[in-house]
């Protein structure tokens, strides 16, 4: 018998709402709106309405909701109490997300951090499925760590939600979480960014609108300085790359998120010279994900199939 939930990727700009056939993996339906950041009221009110519509088209399909999952940049308690999410949205501190949920639509709600959601939505629908240990890292806003193991989510909480900070530089570049030299603040879209404030990017390619994208094509175009942007880019991610090796021994990792969408050209880079494996004739694989933004949408309603 097939399964059907609704799955919420609340990102940095979008939130991502989407009714999922958890048996099979198909998204039937999508709603796409930019997140409210500031307002506790507008928020409930957008994702609401949203699950209020993707209720119709349950009632319209004949089929029954297992319930809502739900993924939100932050550690979560096991009631689905969001702890914080370091300002990024003002109002969820010690946010009782689940419950408010529950009451206003009468379904289960699930909540896990994004990024460990999307690695579960990778490991179950995309380049993951049928691997035994599937490490996701999601380059988005910021820099998203999930880990699956045997289909899983590792562990029942998601301890592991800071795994981007981890340092890997000697650098004045101070991250959000105070320390400096911190991974994801040096491969995250806003340390790209930033990494082209710093060489006045922008004020030496004044045709050309800035960003991301734009760096990442003139890079391949031959941009001198955006070549530059790109090696350091490379490297750090690659000098990442190589610590959580060590630390979760996967067999594929995959490459998620925005700033990934522009990474196939480096893949063989990141993937040579891995040196100390885990253990003796140990390989990995480094991938990009095909799922993109469905991921956090099939990994949040792949709760209720945990």
């Amino acid at each position: 018998m097939e399964k059907y939930a609704i799955g919420i990727d609340i990102g940095g700009t979008r939130t991502k709402i989407g009714l999922v056939n958890i048996t099979t993996g198909q998204v039937l339906d999508t709603r796409v709106s930019p997140t409210e950041t500031n307002n506790a009221r507008r928020f409930e009110q957008g994702i609401g309405d949203a699950i209020h519509d993707l209720k119709i088209k349950t009632d319209e399909l004949d089929i029954g909701l297992s319930g809502v999952g739900i993924g939100v940049s932050s550690f979560v308690f096991a009631d689905g109490t969001v702890d914080s999410t370091y300002g990024f949205m003002e109002f969820m501190e010690d946010y009782p997300l689940a419950n408010i949920i529950q009451k206003q639509h009468n379904l289960p709600c699930r909540i896990d951090n994004d990024a460990r959601l999307v690695a579960l939505g990778e490991a179950l629908y995309g380049e993951g499925r049928g691997v035994d240990r599937v490490l996701v890292l999601t380059l988005g806003t910021g820099l998203g760590i999930g880990f699956v193991v045997n289909q899983q989510l590792d562990g029942k909480l998601p301890c592991g939600h800071m795994g981007g900070h981890i340092t890997i530089a000697t650098n004045n570049i101070t991250c959000y979480c105070g320390k400096t030299g911190c991974l994801e603040s040096l491969v995250s879209a806003s340390g790209i960014i930033e990494a082209a404030k710093r060489h006045n990017w922008q004020e030496k390619n004044p045709e050309v609108s800035f960003s991301i994208e734009s760096i990442f094509a003139s890079a391949e175009t031959g941009n001198t300085l955006s070549i530059r942007i790109m090696d350091d880019f490379v490297s750090h991610l690659k000098t990442g790359i190589g610590n959580y090796i060590n630390l979760y021994a996967p067999d594929k990792i995959i490459l998620g998120g925005g700033v990934a969408k522009g990474l196939k050209p480096y893949l063989s880079r990141l993937q040579e010279d891995i040196l100390l494996g885990p253990y003796k004739r140990y390989e990995t694989q480094i991938v990009l994900s095909k799922l993109e933004e469905h991921a956090g949408i099939l990994g949040s309603a792949a709760l209720f199939n945990q």
